[in-house]
């Protein structure tokens, strides 16, 4: 958690809204990378208004690569993807006026290493729209109706088409392109289903047999867990305003918790190159919630928090962050099994997970000189982001790895108020309860400066029934399903290290929105840790020295 400052942008909007790349090489020999997130385009020459997600998981948004007097006529569709099956997606439009807008199957804007940007290309199939008629009324079975570089391809027994013979190949430098005839005032609905071509060359992840593995019997440690954020991971001389003590660990294993994660910033305390000698302090801050969690019985896992120099420059830092994990194996090698070491929290910017791959790698042999047979937990890239687990790549013959991501959608609720995020005056919007809708509508702040997109959330999340409201267990469905289908088809165990919702939001909103995660992680098979004992996100009530209401019956009650 980047609990002061921006940590989380669902989909990678960072990346993914960009504008179209000056692309510096051929389109032949841009390099290539699996892609993880789709992204198609709608556009016209008058407003389209009401843009949404109707179905799938996914965002829409408009461009801000575009004058702000065209912003209004477009939109910028983006939504999670993988190479182990279909998904689905369904966006819904308005018209101001009658006409033609079009859409434009491309995919993610990423800026490469040399220029340009990755060949990440994306399969498209079953395309269907309600409330307009489609210039490709044929979908993918001809190129009738279709523009663009992109191709038009005949399914194979490889890759078999997911209806009739043939589907969509496009990236982000070859499109596909087709028109939408509209009227004014009626609401459209673009369904489409995609898939992450596999690329040239492509090695995938060594699939491990069995569910019996060192990782998947360490995992049992770690299933209840809360983080002792804003702690340890804060630099020497700042004071972030929260403190723990053994008294903590205690009421932790008394709550029924069966671990403690502990953030940490091991950076601070590093020296020069190059050794990066750890300063003995933070190994006695350290040692000191390690031991308490081993006296109550507790699990711990231990990490790298906020080591931004890092995830700036990973080929820079690379050396120091080798050199921590060398001297903290070592440091703490004779410890029980209890013990798990989180790699690094939240990898982003540049750390994407190709480029933490290979570093990661190093740092496991590190620390398996030291620590044979210790748990270690690695994330993907980008805020360890649940969409990015396709593109994780784990030693194949490393069978004591446990694999972490994080999630706290529905984002407008977990993180209402929150002064760190990235959201404009559309993250200060308070109010909103889970789940929607609500029994009175939100009006939405008049003193705020909100976005029209956001504005499109709170009119679904005023009206949209539970079953599909932005603010409902929806968005932990289909979290838990992605994180079970990577999970079985690898044999790799998952957990989810962060979860929660701030004090802005209401008790009774909290406490739902913890129960119905639980209870969705626990029937998938997920540990968790949420964020987080008593630093903005609380579990605890300090002052009144009990759980905050409702917390302990969602968290350990009956499912």
């Amino acid at each position: 958690m980047m609990s002061r400052f921006h940590r989380y942008a669902p989909l990678a909007l960072a990346f993914l809204l960009a504008g179209p790349a000056v692309t510096a090489r051929a389109d032949d020999e841009a390099p290539a990378r699996l892609a993880t997130s789709g992204r198609f385009d709608l556009t016209a020459d008058f407003p389209i208004e009401k843009g949404r997600v109707v179905a799938g998981d996914g965002s829409i948004g408009r461009m801000n690569w575009v004058p702000a007097d065209r912003a209004g006529s477009g939109y910028t569709v983006n939504f999670g993807l993988g190479r182990l099956g279909w998904r689905p997606l369904a966006v819904a439009f308005t018209p101001a006026k009658s006409g033609t807008v079009s859409l434009a199957l491309m995919g993610p804007w990423e800026q490469a290493p040399k220029g340009g940007v990755y060949r990440q290309e994306i399969l498209w199939d079953d395309l269907r729209v309600e409330g307009a008629e489609l210039a490709a009324d044929g979908g993918f079975e001809s190129r009738k109706g279709w523009e663009g570089a992109g191709k038009v391809e005949a399914a194979t027994k490889a890759v078999p088409a997911l209806s009739g013979a043939h589907f969509g190949r496009t990236w982000h430098d070859q499109t596909l392109a087709t028109r939408l005839a509209v009227r004014a005032g009626v609401p459209v609905v673009v369904h489409v289903q995609a898939l992450a071509r596999t690329p040239e060359g492509y090695q995938d992840m060594k699939r491990v047999a069995g569910r019996d593995t060192p990782a998947h019997r360490n995992a049992k440690k770690f299933l209840r867990g809360a983080n002792l954020g804003n702690g340890l991971e804060v630099a020497p001389g700042q004071n972030w305003g929260v403190k723990y003590t053994v008294d903590d660990v205690k009421k932790i294993k008394a709550e029924g918790f069966d671990h403690i994660r502990v953030p940490i910033g091991w950076h601070h305390y590093a020296g020069p190159a190059p050794e990066y000698k750890l300063s003995p302090v933070i190994f006695k801050k350290v040692d000191y919630f390690v031991d308490a969690a081993d006296r109550e019985g507790l699990a711990a896992l231990i990490n790298i928090h906020h080591f931004d120099d890092f995830t700036t420059d990973p080929a820079g830092q690379q050396a120091k962050f080798l050199a921590i994990w060398r001297q903290v194996s070592e440091h703490y090698a004779k410890r029980p099994n209890t013990l798990a070491f989180e790699l690094l929290n939240e990898s982003k910017d540049a750390g994407t997970t190709e480029v933490v791959n290979p570093i990661f790698a190093e740092a496991i042999k590190i620390i398996r000189k030291a620590d044979p047979d210790r748990l270690i937990v690695v994330g993907p890239g980008r805020w360890n982001s649940i969409s990015e687990l396709p593109a994780l790549r784990l030693p194949d013959d490393d069978h004591n790895i446990l694999v972490t991501v994080h999630s706290y959608d529905p984002f407008f609720f977990s993180h209402q108020g929150a002064s760190w995020t990235n959201r404009g005056d559309d993250g200060k919007q308070k109010g909103i309860k889970f789940p929607g809708p609500p029994a009175s509508p939100l009006v939405p702040d008049p003193s705020l400066h909100l976005t029209p997109g956001f504005l499109a959330w709170v009119h679904d999340y005023n009206t949209a029934p539970a079953g599909s409201n932005p603010c409902g267990p929806e968005a932990m469905d289909k979290a838990a399903a992605q994180i079970k289908e990577w999970s079985d088809h690898y044999g790799r165990p998952v957990y989810l290290g962060e979860f929660g919702a701030i004090m802005q939001a209401d008790p009774e909103s909290r406490a739902n929105y913890y129960r119905e995660f639980r209870k969705r992680l626990e029937k998938a098979g997920v540990g968790w840790a949420l964020w987080d004992w008593h630093a903005g996100f609380n579990y605890w009530d300090v002052e009144d020295d009990r759980p905050q209401p409702g917390m302990h019956e969602a968290l350990f009650g009956k499912p």
